[in-house]
């Protein structure tokens, strides 16, 4: 099962991959907590935007200009294994694409996973991270 969404924004491809790639470009929208050695095996971790949950992972992938897929994983959790988020930048005529892809939900491993499944559905809409870049970046 996989969450997937995207958002087309009226900016370059090389301002958006500045707000992904970086630290200081991922607390401007993904959330100003966030710890991020930007690099591949690079950790990261954050508070989830209702400050209930720490959420940590790995840097696992770097696609200059293309894209990044990180780990996912909830500290304290019964989670057995992490999920991946992967983001991911098409340039289309009127700016940027940016692809969100949250799977390996199945790979959780816990009880009620389909429920786990189900709120990070709607958390991605919930939340907002995608219209916060998109006001970062062409703000």
């Amino acid at each position: 099962m996989i969450v997937e969404r995207f958002i087309d924004i009226k900016a370059s491809v090389s301002e958006v991959w500045q707000l992904i790639s970086t630290e200081e470009g991922m607390k401007d929208w993904f959330g100003a907590d966030i710890q991020i050695d930007m690099s591949v095996h690079g950790k990261y971790r954050l508070t989830d935007p209702e400050g209930s949950q720490i959420i940590c992972g790995e840097v696992l992938e770097i696609s200059p200009l293309e894209g990044i897929t990180i780990s996912w994983y909830e500290e304290g959790s019964d989670w057995l294994n992490p999920t991946t988020v992967s983001f991911r930048l098409e340039e289309i005529s009127e700016g940027v694409r940016v692809h969100v892809t949250h799977s390996g939900f199945e790979e959780v491993r816990k009880q009620g996973w389909e429920r786990t499944y189900n709120e990070y559905q709607k958390g991605w809409t919930r939340h907002h991270l995608l219209e916060n870049l998109k006001a970062r970046a062409e703000g």
